[in-house]
């Protein structure tokens, strides 16, 4: 248990520092254009993320501590954000695979499309961006999702070790 939960307590930092990093670029992109509907969708999809994770720290709080009650709407709580930063992590996935399918060439011109200077970069440096690019957001994309099955796992053996019975309709024997 050392080992997963040590890799459970680093993801959930982790992917705080991170997912923290994205809603404040989100949060200065308001500022600029704060009428913009994508905006305020990915703050609210980084939001839900970000929340899961605050949920991961109040979890391995309780675990490490079990005197620390967590309330009793928890557990559905935490399968609920699990499942929407899954699919936050499934749509990194998607966007992942949407910019591999993109040739060179045509990511190329993308970006020189986006570009102010109106000089063109080399297509051996758009290419390594690129790949660099797609090797981050694997990475943020598999640490989220590894950190929703982490979660789940953990609330399982938090509710075999630390929930109490619910109280029966039977009475006490002496």
């Amino acid at each position: 248990m050392a080992f997963s939960f040590g890799f459970f307590r680093f993801l959930t930092y982790g992917n705080l520092v991170v997912v923290g990093f994205f809603l404040l670029f989100v949060l200065m992109a308001m500022l600029v254009s704060p009428s913009m509907s994508s905006v305020i969708s990915s703050l609210l999809i980084l939001g839900v993320v970000f929340y899961h994770n605050i949920l991961c720290l109040r979890l391995q709080r309780s675990l490490i501590r079990p005197t620390i009650p967590l309330p009793r709407s928890f557990n559905t709580l935490i399968v609920v954000m699990s499942v929407l930063s899954f699919i936050y992590s499934m749509l990194v996935f998607r966007g992942i695979f949407g910019m591999m399918a993109v040739s060179d060439t045509e990511f190329m011109k993308m970006v020189n499309q986006q570009s102010l200077g109106g000089q063109q970069a080399p297509i051996e440096l758009i290419s390594a961006i690129r790949k660099f690019t797609v090797t981050l957001a694997f990475i943020h994309g598999l640490a989220i999702a590894a950190n929703c099955v982490l979660s789940s796992v953990f609330m399982n053996r938090w509710k075999k070790l630390y929930a109490h019975d619910e109280p029966t309709d039977s009475f006490p024997e002496e």
